[in-house]
């Protein structure tokens, strides 16, 4: 058997589940410009402070987060948790463009929220293995692209009414965008 025949066979993690959660897909606008000309202890600063505040928001609420890669990172929900994790993702919209501002660069925050089912579990190498989830819920979470705080019907359908009032419907793919 060929090593490439090895790997399509390898067997998914122990701890692997199949569940619906909601995903959220974040990425701050005109970083790489700033940082290009600012000092990288003043950088490292930056995402000191934007990991802290994306950790306070998030999990304060009741999300996980799964990574970072720079200015960008990937959270989970629990659809039970998906309104107040939701409306903390713009609160933390908000704060980033602010937190940006007192750094010395114009930014927005741009966040996809999708809900669907996923598999969750312990992914990577052997002795590597880090929380991930996988699956089309997350590949459409990711390509919603609109600027702001963008929800998927599915993502908008988790929110009261009350949270509702807080979104414009868009069309193509019908998506929300917090009104701010």
């Amino acid at each position: 058997m060929s090593d490439g025949t090895s790997l399509a066979q390898a067997a998914l993690p122990a701890d692997c589940k199949a569940e619906t959660v909601g995903v959220a897909f974040f990425d701050l606008s005109r970083l790489s410009e700033w940082a290009s000309s600012e000092q990288d202890e003043q950088v490292g600063r930056f995402f000191q402070g934007f990991y802290a505040l994306a950790a306070r928001q998030i999990e304060g609420a009741g999300g996980r987060i799964v990574k970072f890669m720079g200015d960008a990172g990937l959270a989970v929900f629990s659809t039970e948790a998906a309104e107040n994790v939701i409306l903390a993702l713009c609160d933390f919209a908000r704060e980033a463009r602010e937190l940006a501002g007192r750094f010395g660069f114009d930014a927005y925050l741009n966040v996809n929220v999708h809900v669907g089912p996923v598999l969750t579990g312990s992914f990577g190498p052997a002795g590597a293995e880090r929380f991930d989830v996988i699956g089309k819920t997350v590949n459409i979470a990711a390509r919603l692209g609109r600027r702001g705080v963008t929800l998927s019907a599915q993502a908008f359908r988790c929110l009261s009414d009350d949270g509702r009032k807080r979104f414009d419907k868009l069309m193509q793919p019908i998506t929300y965008r917090f009104r701010g």
